[in-house]
Order: structure tokens, then C-alpha cells, then sequence
């Protein structure tokens, strides 16, 4: 039976103690959050380094087996809105709507993916729909940082969850839905999970990776140990 971690009071709860629909999620983190908007400084750092980072999905790419140096990383991220406006042009604007997610590898001394040497990348997907990612990556922890809408608001929040990359293996490491308003703006409110949506991975991935999400063990993202939030 699986556990699921409240990100808030770090209580265990197992499956039996939630309706149906949340026992197929590998974690969940149910605070109701804080959008922000990142300091202008701050995107234009962030600007920076997005520009050296690498796309997580390399789905498109024919991917070798890992080996002892390399792992594979299997899963998808899912923007969902949850008041999507009533008029037309409103709607699909919200359908328009384009995320971006971040994401470092990570090391002891360096906690947070900030030095310069430090492995990047990004995975960008459109509000409604999920994107699977299928990822060759040197084994480690990674860091899934934060989300935010893209263009010139740099509105969005952290996240903070973090998935490893392991020697020899394919992981699958769940599906991130992160429930925004379809407007975000500072100080409103979002939450997320992560669950276990495999089977719509696996099958969108299939005719291309099919090997690799056969060999699929199941390692999913957490909350990082610590986070108060």
C-alpha cells in the first residue's frame, strides 16, 4: 500500500484514509499556496540560465538502453485550470496558456542546482494538455524547482520535488498536476500532486520507446525532506 505525504504537516496517511480518486496518487502536496512573481533581476537570471538548459523530454531522440552510467527517467506534467473564463476570447486564452517547469540536478554541496556547473533543464507544456517526458540522464538526485507561466509576468511557484535518475535502470517518476487559476497573478493560490498515471505514459510513449517502458520500475517524486511550505 502506498503512502501519501500532507506536504504541510508531514503526516502519513495510507490509501484507505482518502476518497478513491486520490489512492492512485504516488504523493500529494495539498496547501493551498502563493503564486509569486519572480523579482525582475531574477528572470532576468533565470533567462540566462533557461538559455543553457537542455529540453527534459528526448522523447523524439532514439534512446539507448541505460548503463551503468546513464539512467532513464520516464513521466509528464499536467497545468490544469481550475476557473477557465466564461467568454469565448477568455477560453481560449486559457487553452493558449504556456508553462514552463525547471529542473537541476543536484549534489550535497550543492542543494539547490546554483553553481554554474550544474546540469539544467526545462520541459514547456500548454495549459489542458499533458506532456510526457522520457529523459537519458547521469544518475543523481534531481530537482524539480518550480513552474511559472511564460511571458512577461514570470508568474508561477515553487515546487521542490525531487526524483533520481538511477545507474542501469528505468524509473518512472509519476505525472506532476499543478492546479492554477487561469488568470495567476501574485498572492493566488495553487496546489499540487504527484500520481500515478503510468499507463497513459507508457501508452503515448510506447511506439516509440516501447522497451524502455517495459523495463519501468515505479521511484516517484517527493517532497524534499525539510520543506516547510
Amino acid at each position: 500500500m502506498i503512502n501519501h505525504r500532507d506536504g504541510m504537516g508531514g503526516r502519513l496517511l495510507t490509501g484507505d484514509a482518502r476518497p478513491a480518486i486520490v489512492r492512485s496518487m504516488l504523493s500529494v502536496h495539498q496547501t493551498r499556496l502563493r503564486l509569486r512573481v519572480f523579482p525582475v533581476l531574477l528572470a532576468f537570471v533565470t533567462l540566462a540560465l533557461s538559455a543553457c538548459a537542455s529540453s527534459l523530454d528526448m522523447s523524439s531522440r532514439r534512446l539507448p538502453a541505460p548503463d551503468p552510467d546513464w539512467g532513464i527517467v520516464i513521466g509528464s506534467v499536467l497545468v490544469r485550470q481550475t476557473d477557465v473564463g466564461s467568454t469565448p476570447g477568455a477560453a481560449a486564452d486559457d487553452r493558449s496558456a504556456k508553462y514552463a517547469f525547471d529542473v537541476v540536478q543536484i549534489q550535497p554541496t550543492d542543494p539547490n542546482g546554483e553553481t554554474f556547473s550544474a546540469a539544467r533543464y526545462h520541459i514547456d507544456t500548454i495549459a489542458g494538455q499533458e506532456r510526457p517526458f522520457v529523459s537519458r540522464l547521469r544518475p543523481g538526485q534531481y530537482l524539480m524547482k518550480n513552474f511559472h507561466r511564460t511571458g512577461t509576468s514570470g508568474t508561477g511557484g515553487d515546487l521542490n520535488l525531487i526524483f533520481e535518475s538511477q545507474a542501469g535502470r528505468v524509473v518512472y517518476v509519476g505525472r506532476v498536476l499543478v492546479e492554477v487559476p487561469s488568470e495567476p497573478a501574485y498572492g493566488k493560490e495553487y496546489r499540487f500532486f504527484v500520481q500515478d498515471a503510468h499507463q497513459a505514459t507508457y501508452a503515448t510513449l510506447a511506439p516509440h520507446h516501447g522497451q524502455l517502458t517495459q523495463q519501468a520500475v515505479t521511484a516517484p517524486m517527493r517532497i524534499r525532506p525539510g520543506d516547510t511550505r
